[in-house]
């Protein structure tokens, strides 16, 4: 029997909370692959003018977040160690579907659903991290992925509204079901 939502949020950050090391690495990765994300998008996509804009300022904020984090983790005495992969991300990314227009507006929408994943994770953090100085890059950081989630959305309305809105409505039940499914971890997802 799966546990309900907010047993699996209470279980998870029990975890986090028990191994701020493991998640500090973990979370370092996941702003790399954000701003990675970004760039691959604007590769990808080349011709969309308002994305390409969009991911060149994103994909800097994420830089940002990762160096940062990667501070937390050495100002610790940690290193930041290899990417241990993300079975949550995975699992989103491999629903990616369909035309190249299709793909498009899949891979905004995944990007949107992990970056609100992020910033209710990022929210839990900075209620409830016990180290002040986390806290408050949490409580920041959870604020700037509620913006990515928009942005990431409205790029996708802006190809096809009435495609985005059903997806991402499909997407949403899908996450919540991986979400559910993937093992717990000391990690952000």
């Amino acid at each position: 029997m799966q546990p309900d939502k907010a047993q699996h949020d209470r279980e998870w950050l029990q975890l986090v909370l028990a191994n701020t090391e493991a998640l500090l690495k973990d979370h370092a990765h996941c702003e790399r692959k954000a701003a990675g994300t970004a760039l691959s998008l604007i590769s990808r996509y080349p011709e969309k003018t308002e994305l390409v804009a969009a991911m060149a300022e994103l994909a800097q904020e994420e830089l940002g977040h990762f160096a940062e984090v990667h501070q937390k983790i050495t100002d610790r005495g940690w290193e930041l160690g290899p990417d241990l992969g993300d079975p949550y991300a995975k699992a989103l990314v491999d629903e990616v579907e369909g035309t190249r227009i299709e793909r498009y507006i899949d891979r905004l929408l995944v990007s949107a659903l992990i970056e609100a994943r992020s910033c209710e994770r990022l929210q839990l953090l900075a209620e409830h991290h016990p180290d002040a100085d986390l806290k408050e890059m949490f409580g920041r950081f959870a604020s700037a992925e509620a913006t990515h989630g928009r942005v990431f959305y409205d790029l996708a309305r802006l190809e096809d509204a009435d495609r985005t809105r059903k997806r991402f409505a499909e997407m949403k039940e899908l996450e919540k079901k991986i979400l559910l499914e993937t093992p717990l971890r000391p990690a952000m997802h």
